[in-house]
């Protein structure tokens, strides 16, 4: 983050970071919780120069200013990439062979690029926030408008693994962004809120598709659905350019007590904010930390769902033999309205408690029971229920990333695991978008039971997550104590570890 240093210059004389009197020669001799413990006595706690109401007054600030923007920004690019189930149902089928597996690549292309560009993700550190985001969304709107004008299946294809470039610039990176501005107690929550506008974009998006199906004029309907959706997020660019901040201590918005006390609380979230370069070698540390490693997997089992629904609810519930396709849409957005909800209240919970995993695994079980009921039965009203359960795995995708911010110390860690995250995570797309072959319906039971032993690969890998990090905090307690500055947590090693840093589980 350019500004970084700015950040910590302004801050020192108004409030320093906690400081150790000991040397970092007498913190090796740490060996047991006796050395800690004799000495406390030379441990510095700072003591806040705000109130908690100044705290919360700024913190409302923050969240009125940056997350209705993100949020609208990630909805919209959800939008643009799910859009195709819509549009296959308002005509696009008739003007363009989607023959054979045809349909399914055109979600298997963008997840190929979308894994191929996730270390662009890392942009978020190395140039300016407000110009990355903005260029990115100017990207992905021109991209996903041209998609009207194509008249051939390799056109949208083209159009497809263009459009993949632009997203994986911007929504990955989402929450390393947030983690400059809130302290992670407080991450979960915003993580939340800005991923559950996947949910809304696919039930605003149906409910869309409804309206404009019933169209009938020059443009084929399926066209008018890109440009709607597509020309907005241009004009939502400039907006961005102008209105993201690229730190606190930039936040026109705020008054100068009030960036003061931002910056201090930015300071509460581990970080390399010392520097404002990119840190390699606390990259490779994130390489070599194997919590980098099990996330990737629940990652993975969220998106064969995350990747494949979307693309396909609106023909399941058509193969139901009870709906019109103009009311298939239609009725693919009220799953999503739950979905919304569930996303919310389970982030609030989780930075409420203090836990990430459980809620992590909760939701893959319950989306696992709604695979079943899809795969299991054949009536079209409980065949619908269970797709109210399936997208419930939604919120296992929310937690996940901020659940991976929290796991990694600095910035530059923090940067480099959710790209780890990601690049193993958005395989499972590649997976989900080909296991509803039209030659399975109208149950395409095939591609339930796949969908269903993702969301019980999430219950189980993020179960055994959050053992092995209890575990870890139990073996660091034990060897270091409990006592430790944890609200402005100095990280001194080159690869990002910290002996008094816990995780999250």
């Amino acid at each position: 983050m350019a500004s970084a240093p700015a950040d910590i210059e302004k801050s020192e004389g108004l409030h320093r970071q906690s400081e150790l009197s000991t040397s970092d020669k007498d913190e090796e001799k740490f060996e047991n919780v006796e050395d800690v413990e004799k000495s406390e006595s030379r441990v510095q706690v700072p003591v806040s120069r705000f109130t908690k109401e100044e705290e919360e007054a700024v913190i409302r600030k923050l969240d009125w200013h940056l997350m209705p923007l993100i949020f609208v920004l990630y909805s919209i690019s959800v939008l643009d990439r799910s859009n195709l189930g819509n549009a296959k149902l308002a005509g696009m089928e008739k003007d363009i062979d989607l023959g054979g597996n045809r349909y399914a690549w055109l979600g298997t292309i963008f997840y190929i690029s979308y894994i191929l560009f996730q270390w662009t993700q890392m942009g978020f550190k190395v140039f300016p926030p407000h110009r990355w985001v903005a260029f990115a969304v100017f990207f992905w709107g021109c991209v996903s408008s041209s998609q009207a004008a194509t008249h051939s299946w390799a056109g949208l294809m083209v159009c497809r693994f263009l459009l993949a470039i632009p997203e994986s610039m911007y929504g990955p990176a989402v929450p390393l962004y947030l983690s400059y501005f809130y302290p992670r107690e407080r991450l979960g929550l915003r993580v939340g809120l800005f991923l559950s506008g996947s949910a809304l974009a696919n039930a605003y998006g149906g409910a869309l598709a409804y309206g404009i199906s019933q169209a009938r004029g020059k443009i084929a309907p399926w066209r008018i659905l890109f440009l709607v959706e597509g020309l907005p997020t241009i004009v939502l660019a400039v907006v961005a350019w102008f209105w993201l901040p690229d730190s606190p201590s930039k936040a026109k918005f705020l008054s100068e007590r009030d960036r003061e006390i931002a910056i201090d609380i930015s300071l509460r979230q581990p970080g390399d904010r010392t520097s404002d370069k990119f840190q390699w070698k606390q990259a490779v540390g994130a390489l070599l930390d194997w919590r980098s490693y099990i996330p990737p997997l629940i990652y993975f089992g969220c998106n064969v769902c995350f990747g494949s629904l979307p693309l396909f609810v609106p023909t399941i519930i058509s193969q139901m033999g009870a709906f019109t396709l103009i009311q298939s849409n239609g009725l693919s957005a009220p799953p999503y309205v739950l979905c919304f909800i569930s996303i919310v209240a389970c982030a609030f919970l989780s930075d409420r408690y203090g836990v990430r995993g459980p809620f992590v695994a909760g939701a893959g079980l319950v989306a696992a029971i709604g695979y079943i009921i899809l795969a299991t039965q054949t009536a079209a009203g409980i065949r619908y229920f269970g797709i109210f359960l399936a997208t419930i795995s939604f919120t296992s995708v929310a937690l996940v990333l901020s659940w991976v911010a929290n796991t990694h110390a600095t910035d530059s860690k923090r940067a480099a695991g959710l790209a780890i995250l990601s690049t193993g995570g958005q395989c499972g797309p590649v997976l989900g978008t080909n296991v509803f072959p039209p030659s399975d319906a109208p149950y395409y039971r095939k591609g339930m039971w796949v969908s269903c032993g993702a969301c019980l690969l999430i219950f189980f890998c993020a179960s055994l997550q959050s053992f092995l990090l209890w575990q870890e905090n139990k073996r660091r307690d034990k060897k270091y104590g409990k006592q430790r500055e944890t609200a402005h947590l100095a990280v001194q090693s080159e690869l990002g570890t910290e002996k008094y840093f816990r995780y999250i589980i």
